[in-house]
This record gives structure tokens, C-alpha cells and sequence, in this order.
């Protein structure tokens, strides 16, 4: 069975299924979209989904209260 017709025997049977079955196809949503390795620390370990995105979330944070420098300051930087 390929990825649509299961997307759509899930979307008809999601309203029938119990309270339980779902608890535990939740888990099972979250230990795999946390766990999957998206990308790599500078250091070359994985990063998860989860660590990918709370990165981004920090990073969005610092440039959004101006903690950062221009590429021109960071080349000076470097010289």
C-alpha cells in the first residue's frame, strides 16, 4: 500500500479509533521525527529534528534582539 492510499484509509478511520491506539500512534509520531537526524554540530555529531529546530528557534531569537555581526565585521574579524 503506498503512501496515499494509507494517508487516506487514515483519514477515515482517525475519527473511529480510540483514545489508547491513538496516545500510542502519537509516540510513535514523536520518537521518530525526534530522533531522526537532520543534521550535524559543527563538532560532526547529529542533531536531531527536535535539537535542529530549537537551534533555529535560538538563532531567530538572537537576530530578532540584534545579537549578531555583519559578514564584512566577521571577515575583519578573521584578518
Amino acid at each position: 500500500m503506498g503512501a496515499l492510499e494509507l494517508r487516506e484509509k487514515w483519514e477515515k478511520s482517525i475519527k473511529t479509533v480510540d483514545d489508547r491506539f491513538l496516545q500510542m500512534v502519537d509516540a510513535l509520531y514523536e520518537g521518530y521525527f525526534k530522533n531522526e537526524i537532520v543534521a550535524y554540530y559543527p563538532d560532526g555529531t547529529p542533531m536531531s529534528r527536535h535539537e535542529y529546530k530549537m537551534a533555529l528557534d535560538s538563532a531567530e531569537s538572537q537576530i530578532l534582539k540584534g545579537d549578531y555581526i555583519s559578514a564584512d565585521a566577521f571577515e575583519k574579524e578573521e584578518n
